[in-house]
């Protein structure tokens, strides 16, 4: 049985000191530190830095939406999958570590083995043993899905790794013409990959997870049975199966022998199911409020250019025109002294005095 689990920044760094044993005071009153001996991890190539640093490195040489604004620090940089060792194995160590191993080689097939950050198998920790295979979610970025309006369909596609993510198509205008989008984050033009949680442990991934997982235990030869449906097929994460646990009394592995507690896990289910649903509607409409911002930036920055050229072309008018009335100024006062003293004036004064 597996579940998922998923991490923004600060949770990854408390996750990996989590499943390193490296917290001194740990708050979970299930590890038993004297056993803390028999956990292990699988080799990864890290390139001779620690799993945080490495993490790091992933996260700055792939694109993230909302690098550098404060999406950042909610955004989900690292995935997981908790494996539980089957009960028919379980006190078998030969069959325990067979069945750990071909997990971890299976998530780094499935995920990329260039992208797992941490694995540890756990014997310490209440209940079956069990292993942790954190990793970040990269996959490849479409560059034309970036620039151009898209609706995401229905239908699953596998990849080469053999993960599905959902296929989409583009929105075309009235001319069969596909539509831009007026403001694509322009840093993707730089990146040939990205980081997205949402595209990489989707609904058709998590759905067919564990099918796959269990044929290439079977296609592998590895004992170990990891649908057992006492689940009824969703992925519950860590924390919801220790509080049904702690609810109830029981293990999932006495769940189907009471079916007046099935209900219980039913209702969990159920609830997981909705839970998700509305997480996934949040963040579309976190992902059309931030393209409306965007776009209402946009505009206001538009509005304080045309502000700024219309003061621009006011100051003018105004200097325009005090040069026009300094003109007609200087005119009328030459005009004055001219009309003065005319040769007319002079010419035609009749001194009656005189001529009397």
């Amino acid at each position: 049985m597996a579940s998922e689990e998923k991490f923004t920044d600060d949770a990854m760094c408390n996750m990996l000191r989590h499943n390193n044993r490296t917290i001194l005071n740990h708050s979970n009153k299930d590890i038993d530190p004297a056993r803390s001996v028999l956990n292990y991890s699988f080799t990864m190539d890290h390139g001779g830095l620690s799993d945080y640093k490495y993490y790091k490195q992933l996260v700055g040489e792939n694109y993230l939406y909302g690098r550098g604004s404060k999406r950042e620090k909610d955004a989900v940089t690292g995935c997981g999958w908790v494996i539980t060792a089957p009960k028919e194995i379980v006190g078998d160590p030969v069959k325990e570590r067979a069945f750990f191993q071909a997990c971890f080689d299976f998530v780094s097939n499935r995920y990329g083995s260039q992208n797992i950050i941490n694995n540890v198998v756990h014997y310490d920790e209440g209940g079956s043993p069990h292993i942790h295979i954190v990793f970040c979610p990269v996959t490849t970025l479409n560059h034309d899905k970036v620039r151009y309006k898209t609706i995401n369909t229905k239908n699953a596609v596998r990849l080469e790794s053999g993960r599905y993510e959902y296929g989409f198509r583009f929105k075309l205008d009235k001319n069969g013409e596909r539509i831009p989008l007026k403001n694509y984050a322009r840093m993707t033009d730089y990146y040939d990959k990205k980081i997205s949680a949402n595209d990489v442990l989707n609904k058709i991934e998590l759905r067919n997870f564990h099918p796959d997982l269990q044929r290439y235990l079977s296609n592998n030869g590895v004992a170990g049975s990891v649908i057992t449906g006492k689940t009824g097929g969703t992925n519950f994460s860590v924390k919801t199966l220790k509080d049904f646990t702690l609810k109830t009394g029981l293990h999932l592995d006495k769940v189907q022998e009471m079916a007046g507690d099935k209900s219980l896990l039913e209702s969990y289910a159920d609830k997981n199911s909705k839970l998700t649903n509305l997480e996934n509607l949040l963040s579309e409409k976190n992902l059309e409020i931030q393209t409306l911002k965007e776009e209402l930036t946009m505009k206001d920055n538009q509005l304080k250019n045309l502000e700024i050229a219309l003061a621009e072309k006011h100051h003018e008018l105004n200097r325009q025109q005090s040069e026009i009335d300094r003109s007609w100024g200087h005119s009328s006062d030459n005009w004055g002294e001219r009309t003065h003293s005319s040769g007319w004036g002079r010419d035609t004064t009749i001194n009656t005095e005189n001529i009397w």
